[in-house]
């Protein structure tokens, strides 16, 4: 007397196999994705470290720009003289 279809062992391996690749899918996405964050992070730290190191090796200026005060000159009348007091320490 017949126990079972004859296919079943077949499909129930075949089920079987599938899970097992499926999992493994699953396992390869998430080990693909970790991957390509720890690559996208090692990028910005680098962009982020030679952006520091570029402003340091930028050169500064040999002279320094004379910088106008236009509040003052607009709020003083050429008109009046300023007295000046007299430096003794020089």
């Amino acid at each position: 007397m017949q126990q079972g279809h004859p296919r079943h062992k077949q499909l129930s391996r075949a089920r079987h196999e599938m899970a097992v690749h499926r999992r493994y899918m699953f396992a390869k996405k998430i080990n693909e994705g970790m991957h390509s964050f720890v690559n996208g992070v090692r990028k910005v730290m680098n962009s982020v470290v030679n952006a520091i190191f570029n402003t340091l090796e930028t050169e500064t200026l040999k002279e320094k720009p004379e910088i106008k005060d236009i509040y003052s000159e607009m709020h003083n009348p050429k008109g009046l003289i300023q007295i000046v007091p007299p430096k003794f320490n020089e």
